[in-house]
This record gives C-alpha cells, sequence and structure tokens, in this order.
C-alpha cells in the first residue's frame, strides 16, 4: 500500500486518532500506541479504500476503540460523520 497513515495525540492526556490504519501495519501501529504510552481513542477512515484493507477493525478490536468514516461512504463505522462533526481527543 502506498497509503499514509497519520497518528495525532495529546500529549498531556495520552488520548490517540489514527487516521488511515492499514490492516499489514497494525501491529507497527499498536506497538507504536504502546511505546508512547497512548490510548487510541479513533481509527478514522477519510474515504473507502480501494488500495489496501483498513486496520479499523483490527484496532478497535485490539484496543476498543471507536471506528470513524464518512456517513457519504455508505461504509460502516462506529462513527459515521458528517460535515461539521468533530473526533474530540484530549484536548482537542
Amino acid at each position: 500500500s502506498c497509503t499514509y497513515t497519520y497518528l495525532l495525540a495529546d500529549a498531556g492526556t495520552g488520548d490517540a486518532v489514527l487516521i488511515d490504519p492499514v490492516l499489514e501495519t497494525v501491529p507497527r501501529d499498536l506497538r507504536l500506541l504502546r511505546e508512547l504510552g497512548l490510548t487510541l481513542r479513533y481509527a478514522a477512515n477519510t474515504h473507502c479504500h480501494a488500495d489496501h484493507v483498513t486496520g479499523s477493525g483490527a484496532l478497535c478490536r485490539a484496543l476498543g476503540c471507536d471506528s470513524a468514516i464518512s456517513r457519504a461512504s455508505g461504509a460502516r463505522a462506529d462513527l459515521r460523520l458528517g460535515e461539521g462533526d468533530e473526533l474530540r481527543f484530549g484536548a482537542f
């Protein structure tokens, strides 16, 4: 996959969000979250991906976080977001 996965975190609370996780890199992502002492709150996808299988399901099963995607995508997730919706984590 040529997908970039982004990790956002609040250093004060340890809350984190992973954007566009990839199934093959879930072990790396889990290791990084543990090494940094972060609590994953959301595994979010920016859109339905044709170039890879999302890692959101695996991360949610491993860590108990919520998955998120645009309501307009038609995809399943714990949170289906619309315009103006926010994912709040830590102080953000």
